[in-house]
């Protein structure tokens, strides 16, 4: 057996790849066989996981002919501690002999099967014939069938194959990687809004996803007792905060600037800040103690991501003692820096909006821990909408833009806003009277051009399953009085982003949020997601004006889905088990 990496902590999953074939074949097929496993192997080290994790990749080190060999192979993968399967096949196999019989150790590990499209052996006979077999079964198995040359001993799949592959076993090693990891809960779930409480146990059947449930009185106990963090590392924070991060762009006294319209984000010079007096930094330090405090903590129950409730009992209600709020630790967790330079993204959802933290931590583990924006789905923006207010201010508008076709949505985040979103950043002291318990918010306005996937998972107790609403979307500049005309309109301290979907107008868009937030992340290819959800049993809604399937962007259905009445019958049979 032989490691093309290995796993890099023991949490990260580990990939085994063997080549089924016939026994009848000449010992050159056989190392023709060998070779492909072991090319396909090098492939799937592009694969990423978040927290900087790579997968280990195990490559069985000789071909699967008969029961023996399966069996072999498998005692050796569990060795291996292998938790996903790819099948490698050149040749004819007997797929009761092989590769079924390999797998039956693995009832549970997700499988697929991956082949040249080659005549002289031949390979897709043998996908056909497994993959048609595990259909049968109720075994989801999903096949690439790529480009390779038919003959030499050391063939490579050519770039648009290996794209289609590495989305493939991303999306099952993401699968398994989710399984029995943990995220931290703080508390009342997002103001106790039904389409945000934490389903606990749909979470962990579906994800394998658990949950530590966390009252917040803990974290209040240890800020009104100054413990809990490291009182060296926080004044390097504060340090960073004050005089690197935001320096001269810490704004107090939120409703006067807002009242007079303040141009900031696009005028900053002809505003400068004032300095913050006693209190505003008492609240500024409480804040910052809370990032420590709610980060060890996390790392202490090795929690992937988390979730905050700032409003109610924690930072609004008067009969209790306000505390001061959470934005900046939510944004800080989903950026991918803070006062100790680079780190990991974590997933944190604003307002413990667990079915929004389920769709970021998916979202991470499908693009090796990329930033998630947190949003509200705050105001859609027609194109005629914009075009008045253009009227309005005496803009002329391209007509050929992203917003003037489709429209677009100002997606305002309830203060987690990623840093990464941002080209440039501010701190706004929050309103009094929303939060007694003062702090400060990060705003900003993102920059045009981030490509990026937006949507979320919702779930339903009428089938017991999530299902992902989402689509391909763009962020979008607007014209910057416009730009500060809308950004006054909803909350103006919040980060913004203008999100223009790119198949979906803004009057359809404005439809399809399964709750009151949103979330976006770049560098996730749609089939890369679709294979994801096939494996978590995730059903898919798919926008009245998106194709049902477009070559190169969506992954084709798999055999068992064509025998058994379509995905979504397939995947509410398997909810209802």
């Amino acid at each position: 057996m032989a490691w093309i990496q290995k796993p890099s902590s023991p949490s990260a999953p580990v990939i085994g790849l063997f080549a089924p074939c016939d026994p009848r074949i000449s010992d050159d097929a056989r190392e023709r066989g060998q070779n492909i496993a072991n090319m396909t192997g090098r492939i799937l080290k592009a694969i990423r996981l978040p927290l900087g994790e790579k997968p280990g990749i195990f490559v069985a080190d000789k071909p699967v002919q008969r029961e023996a060999d399966a069996d072999a192979t498998a005692y050796e993968f569990r060795k291996a501690g292998v938790s996903v399967i790819a099948m490698v096949p050149d040749s004819w196999f007997y797929p009761g002999r092989s590769a079924m019989a390999l797998t039956a150790h693995f009832p549970s590990a997700p499988i697929c099967c991956i082949a040249g499209n080659n005549a002289p052996k031949p390979g897709v006979v043998g996908v056909d014939a497994v993959v048609g077999a595990y259909s049968q079964t109720g075994r989801l198995c999903h096949a690439i069938i790529g480009n390779m040359p038919e003959v030499g001993m050391d063939p490579e799949f050519d770039d648009k194959s290996k794209g289609e592959i590495i989305d493939l076993v991303w999306a099952m090693t993401a699968a398994a990687w989710l399984r029995g990891k943990r995220v931290m809960c703080a508390d009342t779930d997002s103001m106790q809004m039904e389409t945000a409480y934490n389903n606990v146990h749909a979470a962990r059947r579906v994800l394998g996803l658990e949950s530590t449930r966390e009252s917040m009185k803990l974290f209040a106990d240890m800020l009104l007792a100054d413990k809990g963090y490291d009182k060296a590392e926080f004044k390097e924070l504060r340090n960073w905060v004050l005089n690197k991060q935001w320096k001269g762009k810490i704004y107090g006294n939120v409703e006067n600037l807002c009242k007079d319209k303040a141009a900031i984000y696009t005028q900053t010079a002809k505003h400068p800040a004032k300095a913050l007096d006693a209190k505003q930094l008492a609240s500024l330090d409480q804040e910052l103690k809370m990032y420590l405090c709610v980060r060890d903590y996390m790392r202490s129950c090795n929690a992937i991501g988390g979730g905050w409730t700032s409003q109610l009992a924690w930072g609004s209600d008067l009969r209790g003692t306000p505390m001061a709020c959470a934005d900046i630790a939510e944004s800080l967790f989903n950026s991918t820096f803070d006062h100790t330079g680079k780190k990991a993204a974590i997933p944190f959802a604003t307002e413990n909006d667990f079915q929004a933290l389920l769709t970021m931590t998916c979202y991470s583990a499908l693009t090796g821990g990329e930033p998630v924006l947190f949003a509200d789905f705050r105001k859609v923006y027609e194109p005629w909408e914009i075009q008045r207010k253009a009227d309005e201010l005496g803009i002329k508008l391209d007509p050929n833009s992203p917003y003037m076709q489709r429209g677009c949505i100002d997606m305002d985040n309830s203060g987690s806003g990623s840093l990464d979103w941002a080209s440039d950043s501010y701190l706004f002291e929050v309103f009094k009277h929303y939060f007694p318990g003062g702090g400060f918010s990060v705003g900003y306005v993102s920059p045009a051009g981030i490509q990026c996937q937006a949507g979320r998972l919702a779930y339903s107790d009428l089938t017991g399953t999530y299902t992902m609403i989402q689509a391909e979307a763009e962020s979008v500049a607007l014209p910057a009085p416009i730009t500060e005309s809308f950004c006054h309109a909803s909350s103006y301290s919040w980060p913004h982003t203008f999100l223009a979907y790119k198949q979906v107008p803004a009057s359809l868009a404005k439809y399809g949020c399964p709750a009151n937030h949103i979330h976006m992340v770049q560098n996730l290819p749609r089939r890369r997601w679709q294979y994801f959800s096939d494996y978590t049993g995730i059903l898919n809604f798919r926008f009245e004006t998106q194709p049902a399937f477009t070559e190169g962007v969506d992954r084709p259905e798999a055999m068992l889905y064509r025998c058994a009445g379509g995905e979504n019958a397939v995947k509410l049979a398997n909810g209802r088990r």
